[in-house]
């Protein structure tokens, strides 16, 4: 078998500085989709993690399975159809409400163009559209932006922030909920999510926290089983580096929804409850007993996670930071190749 062409991290990909000791060693992928072992290495100067090498482009690309959220999950029983509403309803409803509110709290706006990166099937930006937000989703799955045209009406642009045609100047918000860990050069990314703002606008970037709680599991962690998805676990000082570094003046961060804590330990206790995981299972009473089992196991985890995110150790971060109101946007079309 030929060696994949892996890509030699330079160093860290949030500030610059130099990797040091190895954080986390002989990651397997969870999904078993790559079939290496990954390492992550510490940062000397940001302290996040970053893995070392990186993997190849092609690696990336191939990397995700058809299911991969909740959203794309194929329901082909009636069982799944059960399943799937009550996911929406009683999980996933209550934290992308918690989601615009957080973003109307904080950066303090009611209304506006949004556009929400790496928004697959649009279940979350639907309710920023709901709220009064006029929102697109930009998502490279030309099968999630069907679910996000046809089940939720939303508009769409297909492909990456880097290749797509859109107007500079002309967004009041870029979301970017856990996508930024997945991009090998995040900064050249965010230098154009500035460019595609309004003169004030904000950056929403919601992402794993490398100092939380839940690192302490170590290889079990899922976010770190998320290599080669995930190319960086990043520090709060991290990720305040690489925004100032992208010309945004970061402004705050917040842990994220207890909730959303909660059933990412789920995930790293029962990997089989992963949607990626349990809805490619055939059998509807094995894919309705691990996702069950994980929304038990949830419940059970929730005050340890609102503990963790009233002591600041919260494994989850959203970022916020925001284009100066003086820069200039000339409204013309930018277009990167």
């Amino acid at each position: 078998m030929p060696t994949p062409d892996v890509a030699q991290a330079r160093g860290c990909v949030l500030c610059g500085g130099p990797l040091g000791e190895a954080v986390f060693q002989n990651v397997r992928d969870r999904l078993g989709i790559s079939d290496r072992l990954w390492t992550f290495r510490r940062c000397r100067e940001c302290g996040s993690a970053v893995l070392d090498p990186m993997p190849s482009q092609e690696e990336l690309l191939t990397a995700y399975p058809d299911s991969y959220s909740f959203g794309q999950a194929p329901r082909t029983h009636p069982m799944h159809h059960l399943l799937h509403m009550l996911e929406a309803h009683l999980f996933y409803a209550p934290l992308y409400r918690h989601s615009v509110r957080q973003v109307q709290r904080v950066t303090g706006l009611r209304r506006g163009r949004l556009l929400d990166v790496g928004g697959g099937t649009g279940y979350r930006t639907v309710f920023f559209q709901r709220a009064g937000f006029d929102c697109v989703v930009l998502e490279p799955d030309e099968r999630a932006l069907r679910v996000a045209q046809e089940q939720f009406g939303l508009k769409t642009v297909s492909g990456l922030l880097e290749t797509a045609e859109l107007p500079a100047g002309t967004f009041d918000v870029l979301t970017f909920f856990a996508v930024i860990e997945h991009m090998p050069a995040p900064l050249e990314t965010l230098k154009i999510a500035l460019r595609l703002l309004r003169p004030g606008g904000w950056i929403v970037a919601m992402v794993p926290i490398l100092a939380g709680w839940q690192a302490k599991l170590g290889l079990r962690w899922h976010q770190v089983r998320e290599a080669p998805r995930h190319v960086f676990l990043p520090t709060v000082e991290g990720m305040s580096r690489l925004l100032t570094a992208a010309g945004f003046e970061f402004r705050t961060w917040e842990g994220g929804n207890p909730l959303d804590e909660a059933g990412i330990l789920a995930l790293s206790l029962l990997p089989a409850s992963a949607s990626a995981i349990a809805c490619a299972e055939k059998r509807w009473t094995l894919r309705f007993g691990y996702r069950l089992v994980g929304a038990g196991m949830t419940l059970a985890a929730l005050p340890a996670a609102y503990l963790a995110y009233r002591l600041g150790r919260s494994s989850i971060g959203v970022f916020f930071a925001q284009k100066s109101a003086q820069s200039e946007g000339n409204g013309s079309i930018q277009r990167t190749r």
